[in-house]
């Protein structure tokens, strides 16, 4: 495993808390990437802060184009409101440039999908906005990849979309390259089995249930429930015991232990 980690200011506190003596690169994405050992298969989490910007879309394309059969591949940005509406709010220039025409300016006309609106600009209308875009750029560059012949067929799959709210609201798109070759591999994980992944594929809205300490274990320890059977909820609302024994299984769950 390696992290990449851009900031250096937290070097120091970075090194004092990492676990299991996970090696760090300190150098930008676009530095680093390159620097993979692409023969082997990888897990990738492209976790930005910040809201979808072509230097995104070009560690984008350096993963796809590098990538060997079974890598994995996931991607957040921040969808809270394109970069793009702040400059235009604070712009007070006569018949200075809408947020859009912004936007399509910092992106290019072929990156940005011809019937965007100005308000898919915010919130999950943005971030719906900015999968299509991190879709589309794979595409682009698998097309260009398949085109030349040094390199052996590569396919790409939409295995998720997520969109949740950790401070910003986020958004996170996951895809798995493959080769028609094994192409029964793919299909041998059989992705769309998973309980919480609507058909067709569509995003999937994160909503952490509001929960004391208290009741998160009052209901853990009811689940996974018995058939006909109810859960004793007690003074728990029912709406968030609804939403936790949907989720329950894929929250984090640990515990600190001192040797």
């Amino acid at each position: 495993m390696i992290s990449i980690e851009q900031v250096e200011t937290a070097q120091a506190r970075i090194e004092d808390n990492k676990p299991f003596r996970i090696p760090v690169d300190y150098r930008k994405s676009k530095e680093a990437l390159p620097d993979l050992d692409w023969s082997r298969k990888q897990f990738l989490w492209l976790d930005y802060d910040d809201q979808l910007s072509t230097d995104m879309l070009q560690d984008l394309r350096t993963v796809v184009r590098r990538a060997s059969s079974g890598t994995v591949l996931s991607v957040s940005v921040q969808c809270a409101k394109a970069s793009q509406t702040t400059e235009a709010e604070e712009d007070k220039t006569p018949e200075a440039p809408t947020a859009l025409e912004r936007f399509v300016a910092a992106f290019g006309r072929a990156r940005v999908p011809p019937a965007t609106k100005p308000d898919q600009l915010f919130g999950w209308p943005f971030g719906a906005l900015c999968r299509e875009m991190l879709l589309q750029e794979i595409d682009a560059e698998i097309a260009i990849r398949n085109s030349g012949h040094a390199l052996a067929e590569m396919r790409s799959k939409l295995i998720c979309e997520f969109e949740y709210e950790d401070g910003a609201k986020m958004t996170t798109i996951t895809v798995i390259f493959y080769s028609p070759e094994e192409k029964n591999l793919l299909e041998q994980c059989h992705f769309e089995g998973l309980d919480f992944l609507p058909e067709p594929i569509s995003a999937v809205r994160i909503n952490v249930p509001k929960l004391t300490a208290r009741e998160f274990k009052k209901l853990e320890s009811q689940l996974p429930l018995a058939q006909g059977s109810e859960l004793v909820l007690g003074t728990i609302p029912v709406s968030e015991a609804r939403q936790f024994a949907k989720m329950y299984r894929y929250l984090p769950n640990f515990a600190v232990l001192e040797g």
